[in-house]
């Protein structure tokens, strides 16, 4: 029985009673339905599962890249009519030991980061990409004395005359590195002052990552900025896993996601969020010369998402 249907009923034969003391009829049917009508308003506090969420620290700082992420996971889990709390791990995880600790169901329940064929052998994905795509367009962070080379780039063959930087066990440094790209790798947090020492020449983010991480890290690397003539372009989003074994938090979060994008709350919440539309308004997507790359870490199953679910196909 609907809580709302419930409450009406009780509500009615209540009045009803109070309208004609002394009826045993009444009173009786009031008690009757109080007998069938309770069940039905507590049941659904019962039944409720509380899910305590932790996901891996991925970086020593507060991490930007987190913020969003951590929104649509909060509005999924509301629009399932989900009860969680949510911390970071208290270790700091490289991507490769986090989905090791996902998938054995220790440290960490929750993750999100690039779709990928190899990890969903392993672990339970929600494919609804959070970023709508987003995260496979990559701007690149340099020096910012060197602008000037960049703008001379117009190739794929002329950027690999340089070298990249990427983490250890990401999706993206497989991508690049297909390509013929020269990747250099190391943790996140590394990558950062050795793009500002010289020791690679650029540092591929997606668009609504790069700004929002300088922002962050200004004070440590004050000498870089997004370079602004170049985008690499690649079908790709981070996506969350859970563990195969914890279906109900995956199931949890896809029917929460599914009924956002349904009613338009997906949307308004993407939309709503400055450092997005300020990264996409900097970006200047349309006048930059665009390299495609391939991405063949995709599963079939990804390949097949929705073209609901993304802002660039």
């Amino acid at each position: 029985m609907p809580l709302r249907t419930a409450k009406t009923l009780l509500s009615r034969l209540r009045r009803h009673a109070e309208a004609t003391p002394g009826t045993r009829l009444s009173c009786r049917a009031v008690v009757t339905a109080a007998a069938l009508v309770l069940p039905a308003l507590f049941a659904p506090l019962a039944r409720a599962e509380h899910f305590d969420i932790v996901y891996p620290r991925l970086t020593v700082i507060d991490d930007p890249r987190a913020l969003f992420a951590k929104a649509v996971l909060d509005l999924a889990m509301r629009e399932a009519h989900a009860d969680y709390t949510i911390r970071p791990s208290i270790d700091v995880m490289q991507r490769e030991r986090a989905l090791r600790e996902l998938a054995a169901g220790r440290s960490i329940n929750l993750a999100w980061v690039s779709m990928s064929a190899s990890d969903e052998a392993m672990l339970r994905p929600v494919r609804i990409p959070i970023y709508r795509g987003l995260i496979g367009y990559r701007v690149l962070l340099i020096r910012k004395d060197r602008q000037a080379e960049f703008d001379k780039i117009d190739s794929l063959a002329q950027l690999k005359t340089l070298t990249g930087g990427q983490g250890f066990g990401w999706v993206d440094t497989g991508i690049l590195r297909d390509a013929g790209l020269n990747i250099e790798t190391s943790t996140y947090d590394s990558l950062f002052p050795m793009t500002e020492a010289g020791r690679i020449d650029y540092f591929p983010r997606g668009v609504v990552e790069a700004w929002t991480e300088l922002a962050a890290r200004g004070a440590a690397n004050p000498d870089l900025v997004v370079e602004r003539h170049l985008l690499l372009a690649y079908r790709s989003d981070f996506i969350f896993y859970t563990s195969k074994h914890d279906d109900a938090l995956a199931s949890t979060i896809e029917t929460g996601l599914r009924a956002a994008y349904r009613d338009g709350s997906y949307k308004r919440l993407f939309d709503s969020q400055p450092e997005i539309r300020s990264a996409l308004e900097r970006a200047e997507l349309a006048r930059r010369t665009v390299i495609h790359l391939d991405n063949r870490y995709l599963s079939d199953a990804d390949r097949e998402i929705p073209g609901e679910y993304w802002m660039v196909n």
